[in-house]
């Protein structure tokens, strides 16, 4: 197809500028995706090895553990600051922005590991892309599910175009981490946490590969900018982040768009849905931190070169950007910390959302020509891909409503007895206060009713559905009760954890 002809053109173009680059060193730097002729990626020892020799070799990079995983792999971080900072504390003092890259949440999704370390040495060993390092400091998970990464085969993701073998979804206790930033019950995630209370980082892009449709696009990415994220990283998503991406990409003969959900599955024809994420994902969970999480999702069908080298070129033009709006998008953090704080408490705040159902627009959608034919299998429709890049109209379904939502409170109190809820807040950074001797007043509760719990468990919970009832009563707390006031910048994640 055109499309993926031009970004193999442009890849090729790439790698034979890099390799010319490369040949006049006197250390071999190839990453072992390129000795392989980008048809593997390394496992976690060599991707280890190579993260501690770039260390080793230049002064600008520095590699750590920030965890253990359960079956005792370090969760390994590498930090980029050509003035050498690598605490967040002297990082904060020169005034760079902060960028943190999650590779391999699902292990099995690995493109953006191998072109996070091609990135690393182009910036601090070629030093071809050195600038990309001026106003930035860059953190670098390359990967996050060590254990799953480590279940290494050739059937992990049979409908993924590459690499040979790779690693499993999920970690070796079985749970997804990508559903786990709210509720942090694996070790992972709470070694994350900690990592993400320290350095508190203005931007992150969380690196994936999809599961599903083909089309055109080399990648699709989620953003959040409903009503779930505040206004001030809204607009600067919408006016600047989003279509200076599109641009460059375009400029580089890759074609991006939203991320999508197909709405009645398995046809494009019947419409694309959009949705902002709850907290349990990355990208809602940093639209709850006032903070933008980037999801990017490789298309799996694509060959595995041209899906590492667009994860390659996104992540530079986004370092690109972040260098020359660093000023603009540190203010629109701060300005959407203050929001959070002062302006939510006595207000609703949306906390669920839908696409209206009777809503949508036609637009192109550069898609691939496809039949439909009933399953011998399932009896149910089939979707068969041609190979012809096809552009169609489609409804886009993405005007998005609140469907529920919860009036902020001025302060939350907790019986001290509830420690394991206190201790969420705590991993989460919130802020939480102690009554230094009893209170009784009136306060404003809810009353459950119609219990019901999910048949099945999801990631180790069952889910209950219910209905609820405000009310005013005299309550009595002890000394030692919690106390979370709601003037913090986490006010909309603290409202996800208790509403």
């Amino acid at each position: 197809m055109p499309p993926t002809h031009c970004c193999k053109a442009a890849g090729l173009m790439f790698w034979l500028l890099l390799s010319l680059t490369l040949a006049g060193q006197e250390t071999d730097w190839r990453t072992d995706y390129e000795k392989s002729g980008y048809l593997d990626t390394p496992r976690y020892p060599e991707t280890v090895a190579y993260c501690q020799r770039l260390a080793e070799a230049s002064p600008w990079i520095e590699y750590r553990s920030f965890g253990t995983s359960p079956q005792g792999r370090e969760l390994p971080l590498v930090i980029l600051d050509r003035n050498g900072n690598f605490t967040p504390e002297s990082v904060r003092a020169s005034g760079n922005a902060v960028m943190l890259v999650l590779n391999c949440i699902h292990a099995g999704e690995c493109d953006g590991k191998d072109a996070s370390l091609i990135l690393l040495r182009e910036i601090a060993i070629s030093k071809t892309l050195a600038a990309l390092a001026d106003n930035v400091t860059l953190l670098v998970i390359p990967i996050f599910n060590v254990d799953g990464h480590e279940r290494f085969g050739p059937y992990n993701r049979l409908n993924q175009n590459g690499p040979r073998e790779m690693g499993f979804r999920v970690t070796a206790q079985r749970y997804n981490l990508n559903r786990d930033f709210l509720k942090a019950q694996t070790p992972e995630m709470q070694a994350w946490l900690k990592l993400y209370r320290q350095w508190e980082p203005d931007f992150m892009v969380d690196n994936h590969v999809t599961d599903g449709a083909d089309h055109q696009y080399v990648l699709t990415y989620g953003i959040e900018t409903e009503a779930n994220v505040a206004p001030p990283l809204r607009r600067w998503t919408l006016e600047t982040l989003e279509p200076y991406l599109a641009e460059k990409m375009k400029e580089d003969n890759f074609l991006i768009a939203r991320y999508f959900f197909l709405r009645n599955r398995p046809q494009v024809s019947n419409g694309l849905s959009f949705l902002p994420y709850s907290p349990r994902f990355s990208t809602g969970y940093g639209a709850a931190q006032n903070r933008i999480f980037y999801l990017v999702e490789m298309h799996a069908l694509k060959d595995y070169q041209t899906r590492v080298n667009g994860n390659f070129h996104l992540m530079k033009h986004m370092l690109t950007l972040l260098n020359r709006e660093k000023d603009r998008l540190l203010e629109a953090n701060r300005q959407s910390d203050a929001y959070s704080a002062k302006e939510l408490p006595g207000h609703y705040l949306p906390l669920d959302f839908q696409a209206d159902p009777q809503d949508s627009t036609l637009r192109d959608f550069a898609g691939i020509e496809y039949r439909v034919e009933q399953s011998d299998i399932s009896g149910g429709p089939r979707v068969i891909y041609g190979s012809k890049p096809q552009t169609m109209q489609v409804p886009y379904f993405d005007h998005i409503v609140a469907t529920d939502s919860a009036r902020i409170p001025y302060a939350y109190l907790i019986p001290p007895q509830w420690q394991f809820q206190i201790g969420k807040l705590i991993a989460h950074g919130v802020r939480v206060d102690y009554l230094s001797e009893a209170l009784t007043r009136e306060v404003e509760s809810y009353r459950f009713r119609n219990i019901s719990w999910a048949r099945q468990p999801f990631e180790g919970q069952f889910m209950p559905t219910y209905e609820s009832e405000s009310l005013r009563e005299e309550r009595h707390y002890p000394a030692g009760s919690a106390v979370v006031i709601m003037n913090q910048h986490s006010n909309r994640l603290i409202a996800h954890l208790l509403e």
